[in-house]
C-alpha cells in the first residue's frame, strides 16, 4: 500500500476548510473576490526565505501564525527550503506577492530506510520508509542534516514531497533525524485503519505496518479520535509513536484526519503543485490527488497543452466547482532542458543567468516560479544576488514559446566543477555535429559513446547511426563535455 498519497489528500483538505471559510464569510482572514481578488491558498514547496516562496508567490510572513508538525507555537525559522505547505492569506495585484495569515507544515513520513538501490545514470536513490517508496533525487531534492551520497539502509529519516502517478513519494525535501534504534526511535505515518471493523480495540494495521495502542488512552493519546478514544477500520489516521519491530509501532499518539476536497463555492484563488495522474485528456485529470479540468485554462508553455500527460510536476490555479478544480493556468514546474556549466554572468535585477559553455553560451531566466538550492551554504538557501561569476550551477528549464527564453524552474548551485552537460531540443544532428539550442558539439568517433533513450550503447557506434535515430524520432540529446571541457561530446544520449 502507498500511503503517501493519503497526506496529501489531506493537505488538500485543510486547504479546502480554509476555503469554505472564505466563501461564507467566516474568520481565517481571507477576502473573497474570486481570481483575481485577494483570497489566496497555496499548496506547494518552499522554494526560497527572504519572505517565503511557494507556487511563485512571495508572502510576507510578519504576522503569520506557523504550524510546523504540530506546533503551533513554530517560527519561520522552523521551515526550511523543499517543504511542503499549505499557505493561505491575500494576494497583491500584482499576483506574485501577498501576506500569509497562516502556514501549515506536516511531513509526509517519518521512519527508518530499508531495501534502497541507487540508478547512477538518473541520480535517484529509491528505498522504503514504512511500506512508502521514497524516491530522492540529487538534483532536486533539499538534504538536511544529510546528503544525497549519504542516505543508507538504516538512517532514520523525514520525507516532504508529493506523491507521482505510480504512487511513489517524490522526496522534495528529505530531513536526517539519526540512525535506527528498535524500541527507542520515533516514527510517524499516515494511512487507512485495517485489520479490524468498528472499534479496533488496540490493534490495527496501516498497510503492512501494525499498530500496537492503548485505547484507554493511559499511554496513547486519542483526544482527537472522533468520537473520542474509538479507532475504527476505514478512518484515515495518523500515528505517532515508537518503532518496536520492522514494521511495527506501539503508538504514542493517533490523530483522526480528513481526506479528499470538498466542495466550495468557487470563490478565491487555489494554487496546487503536484504530479499529474490519471490524465485522460485536459478536462479530466489529477494534480496531488485533486480532480482538474485545464479547457479553460492557460498553459505556460503553451505546448504544455499538447504534451501534459501522467508524472509531469505542474501547478495548477483556479476555483473548486463541484469537487473539481477549474483551471485558469497550468504551469509546467520541471523543465525538460538541463543546463550545467559556469556562470559568466549574472544580471539579478532581471533574473539573468549566462552559462559558459566551450561551443558557446547560454542565458536562463529566473522568475518567481523558480526554486533556488544551494549545495555550498549550510542551509540549502540561495539568492540570485549570491550567485558568483564561476560558480557551478545545475539548471533546469523549458522554452518559453512566445519569447524562445530559457525559463529555469530549478537552479541549484554545486560544491563543486563538475562536467559540462547540455540537453534539450535539437537544431540539427549530421555528418560530425550535433547543435542543440544553437550550441554545437563536434561528434567524434572513437572518442564519443552514443547511447540510446534506454541508456544501451548504439551499434555501430557512429555519429552517422546516432544522427540517423534522433531525426528518425526527433528526440532531445544529452552532451556530456567531461572535465577539462573542450567542445567534443565524450557521450551523446538520445532523450525523450
Amino acid at each position: 500500500m502507498r500511503n503517501s498519497i493519503h497526506k496529501i489528500h489531506l493537505a488538500i483538505s485543510l486547504v479546502a476548510s480554509v476555503l469554505i471559510t472564505a466563501a461564507c464569510g467566516g474568520g481565517g482572514g481571507l477576502a473573497g473576490g474570486g481570481i483575481g481578488g485577494t483570497g489566496i491558498t497555496a499548496f506547494g514547496t518552499i522554494t526560497g526565505f527572504g519572505s517565503v516562496f511557494v507556487n511563485g508567490i512571495e508572502f510576507e510572513t510578519s504576522g503569520t501564525a506557523f504550524d510546523v508538525d504540530g506546533d503551533q507555537s513554530a517560527l519561520e525559522s522552523d521551515l526550511g527550503i523543499g517543504m511542503v505547505v499549505t499557505v493561505t492569506g491575500t494576494l497583491n495585484e500584482d499576483g506574485v506577492t501577498g501576506t500569509a495569515t497562516s502556514i501549515v507544515f506536516d511531513d509526509e513520513i517519518e521512519g527508518p530506510v530499508s531495501l534502497l538501490s541507487e540508478d547512477t545514470v538518473t541520480q535517484t536513490k529509491t528505498f522504503s520508509v514504512l511500506d512508502t517508496t521514497v524516491i530522492a533525487r540529487r538534483g532536486s531534492t533539499a538534504f538536511a542534516n544529510t546528503t544525497y551520497d549519504a542516505v543508507d539502509d538504516g538512517d532514520v529519516v523525514e520525507i516532504s514531497g508529493f506523491a507521482d502517478e505510480a504512487g511513489n513519494l517524490v522526496a522534495t525535501r528529505l530531513e536526517g533525524k539519526g540512525l535506527l534504534v528498535l524500541g527507542t526511535t520515533e516514527v510517524e505515518i499516515k494511512g487507512t485503519v485495517s485489520g479490524c471493523t468498528g472499534d479496533c480495540a488496540g490493534t490495527f494495521s496501516i498497510g503492512s505496518v501494525a499498530v500496537d495502542y492503548d485505547p484507554a488512552g493511559a499511554t496513547t493519546d486519542l483526544t482527537e479520535m472522533v468520537p473520542a478514544g474509538v479507532v475504527s477500520g476505514g478512518q484515515f489516521v495518523e500515528v505517532k509513536g515508537i518503532l518496536t519491530a520492522a514494521n511495527a509501532i506501539d503508538a504514542t499518539r493517533i490523530e483522526l484526519e480528513d481526506e479528499g476536497f470538498d466542495d466550495t463555492t468557487g470563490d478565491n484563488k487555489v494554487s496546487i503543485e503536484g504530479f499529474v495522474s490519471a490524465f485522460s485528456g485536459i478536462d479530466s485529470f489529477r494534480v496531488a490527488g485533486q480532480r482538474v479540468d485545464a479547457t479553460g485554462a492557460v498553459f505556460s508553455p503553451a505546448s504544455l497543452e499538447a504534451s501534459l500527460a501522467n508524472g509531469m510536476e505542474v501547478e495548477v490555479e483556479g476555483p473548486i466547482v463541484s469537487g473539481v478544480l477549474q483551471a485558469v493556468k497550468v504551469e509546467a514546474r520541471e523543465g525538460d532542458i538541463e543546463i550545467e556549466a559556469q556562470v559568466q554572468s549574472t544580471t539579478p535585477a532581471t533574473g539573468s543567468i549566462t552559462l559558459a559553455l566551450i561551443p558557446g553560451n547560454l542565458t536562463v531566466i529566473a522568475d518567481s516560479q523558480t526554486a533556488l538550492r544551494d549545495d555550498i551554504g549550510a542551509d540549502d538557501v540561495l539568492s540570485l544576488s549570491e550567485i558568483r561569476t564561476s560558480d557551478f550551477l545545475e539548471v533546469r528549464a523549458f522554452r518559453d514559446d512566445a519569447s524562445g527564453d530559457l525559463i529555469a524552474t530549478e537552479i541549484r548551485r554545486r560544491d563543486r566543477v563538475d562536467d559540462d552537460i547540455l540537453e534539450g531540443p535539437v537544431d540539427s544532428c549530421a555528418g560530425i555535429q550535433v547543435t542543440i539550442l544553437g550550441i554545437s558539439y563536434t561528434l567524434a568517433d572513437g572518442t564519443t559513446e552514443y547511447r540510446d533513450q534506454n541508456e544501451i550503447l548504439i551499434s555501430p557506434q557512429t555519429a552517422a547511426e546516432f544522427c540517423t535515430r534522433q531525426q528518425d524520432a526527433g528526440l532531445f540529446v544529452k552532451v556530456k563535455d567531461e572535465q577539462p571541457a573542450n567542445g567534443v561530446a565524450d557521450e551523446a544520449e538520445l532523450q525523450d
